[in-house]
């Protein structure tokens, strides 16, 4: 990348961003290394250790780094986050909701929400807000609230078939994480930003991308009346990408889902969805997943932002029908909205590991609609869903060895309205 900076920045606004996101890394680094050990920051250039926050922000690429490198053992879990999101218009047109629900390991449970205003020229995405982690340039999650008029959110996917990793090419290839903030900056459009991040396609950190375009949105008018371009969605894939305006399903649905399996029949089975289908079943089924069928049954419950919100922080596995498996117990805490997996049971027998006890779930949930996202505000919470559940206790779980520094001990926080002036934080509650 340096060398393609050096090449085109001056005469390319999409080089030019990717250097000012690896100046602004750089900055980060010498003000930690600053506090840390007095050193005098070298002013704005691009220098960046392979081992400090360059790394750091590569944590969601590094499993598919590993799998192209073909080393099998995975020792980030972020790289394994699974995420839950909705686009959801109102029956009378009057409202347009969107919230987003990141799936990691509990260690990852220090966050930041944050909000950039850029004095860039040429941009559209000057003031940018979103959920995010200490020394990440980027939300991660993702969850994007753009002055330019989009939201960017998404769900990972994964990638079965080897087959592909041999098209991540370390010289030909932009991180994920720099095209993602570029894309961010420079769209006006869900499909410019379709187009800006499939540039460089490295096939690392492979996602859903929703962008859903505020612009086009016009409070009254009924979802079968919908303008094109509403919402975008992009997915990727090692070596492939493929991007559409997929508003004729709000148009006939009035919701979007995202639960982490690929919308596009050519992603789906590129990426060999298929074959994981046929061993494990409808935990790779688009259309039978559990969480696709509590979003069709769900959804229409959504009324307003108290109704979403308690939507994205369901998780009643014990007695919902839908959160059943081949298991024993005969029911997973992983089949919700938002997963609990510190609640199963670590003597139990799961067909998959994914559906077994671990230190995994939803650890937030974010919110906005037409009138929020016109501040670029948000309702969030941090933390697993409680609303059925014991709260997430770090002195009363079963989950041993997993290092939580900085973290409150019990996760039992009210949500919170995110006003970016003049209070940043406003406790709310939810009935």
């Amino acid at each position: 990348m340096k060398t393609e900076i050096k090449k085109y920045a001056k005469s390319d606004e999409y080089w030019h961003q990717i250097e000012l996101s690896l100046i602004q890394l750089t900055g980060i680094e010498d003000g930690y290394r600053a506090a840390r050990d007095g050193v005098q920051p070298l002013g704005a250039r691009i220098d960046l250790s392979a081992n400090g926050l360059l790394l750091l922000n590569l944590i969601t690429e590094l499993g598919e780094l590993e799998q192209a490198l073909n080393r099998t053992k995975k020792t980030f879990e972020l790289s394994d986050g699974r995420c839950s999101a909705i686009v959801k218009v109102l029956e009378d047109g009057s409202d347009l909701f969107v919230s987003h629900n990141s799936w990691s390991g509990y260690s990852t449970m220090l966050r930041i929400l944050k909000k950039y205003n850029l004095n860039y020229k040429n941009i559209a995405g000057q003031h940018i807000s979103f959920s995010s982690y200490p020394g990440i340039i980027f939300s991660i999650d993702d969850y994007y609230l753009i002055s330019s008029g989009l939201l960017v959110l998404e769900t990972s996917i994964g990638n079965y078939n080897n087959s592909l990793w041999p098209k991540v090419v370390a010289d030909k290839v932009v991180f994920e994480f720099i095209r993602n903030t570029v894309a961010n900056r420079m769209a006006r459009t869900g499909k410019e930003w379709s187009q800006i991040f499939a540039k460089f396609n490295s096939g690392t950190y492979n996602n859903q991308f929703m962008i859903i375009d505020y612009n086009k949105f016009e409070k009254g008018v009924k979802p079968s009346d919908l303008a094109n371009d509403v919402l975008w969605i992009v997915e990727q894939i090692p070596g492939y990408i493929e991007s559409a305006d997929v508003t004729h399903v709000l148009r006939e649905q009035h919701y979007w889902p995202s639960y982490n399996v690929p919308y596009f029949k050519s992603i789906y089975d590129m990426s060999d969805y298929t074959s994981q289908y046929i061993k494990y079943g409808d935990f790779f089924s688009y259309e039978k997943t559990a969480r696709a069928l509590i979003f069709r049954r769900d959804q229409n419950k959504v009324t307003d932002l108290d109704s979403l919100y308690k939507l994205m922080r369901y998780n009643d596995f014990k007695n919902d029908p839908l959160s059943r498996c081949n298991c024993s117990p005969p029911y997973t805490a992983e089949y919700a909205i938002a997963a609990r997996c510190d609640l199963n049971d670590p003597n139990g027998r799961y067909p998959i590991d994914s559906l077994g006890f671990r230190s995994h779930g939803a650890i937030d949930v974010k919110l906005t609609n037409s009138d929020l996202f016109s501040r670029l505000e948000m309702i969030a919470n941090s933390g697993p869903s409680y609303e059925e559940q014991p709260p997430f206790q770090w002195s009363n779980t079963r989950i041993v060895g997993v290092l939580h520094s900085g973290q409150p001990d019990t996760f039992k926080f009210p949500a919170v309205h995110v006003k970016w002036t003049p209070t940043l934080m406003h406790p709310i509650s939810f009935r």
